[in-house]
């Protein structure tokens, strides 16, 4: 498990690929690229917004942040073994 901190989409994409490669899959009677491990990629996105129109950001200016979450998950083995 690991945790980046990024400032593009290109970085989360960069990550994504990189997790891809490490993913361990297998072929199933169900699914010839069937994942063997578990996924999990949490994006975490914060907006800081200055309170102060004409500030840019000074250390003393009151600020407001939001933040936004998703989880994104991919369970090994989901398929269904009876039916296989």
């Amino acid at each position: 498990m690991s945790e980046w901190a990024v400032r593009s989409p290109n970085e989360v994409y960069a990550l994504m690929q990189k997790g891809a490669q490490c993913r361990a899959t297998a072929t199933t009677k169900m699914n010839d690229l069937s994942s063997r491990s578990h996924a999990v990629f949490i994006i975490i996105v914060e907006q800081m917004t200055s309170l102060n129109r004409n500030d840019n950001y000074k250390d003393d200016t009151p600020k407001q942040i939001r933040v936004g979450k998703l989880n994104l998950v991919d369970l090994a083995g989901s398929e269904r073994v009876r039916v296989t």
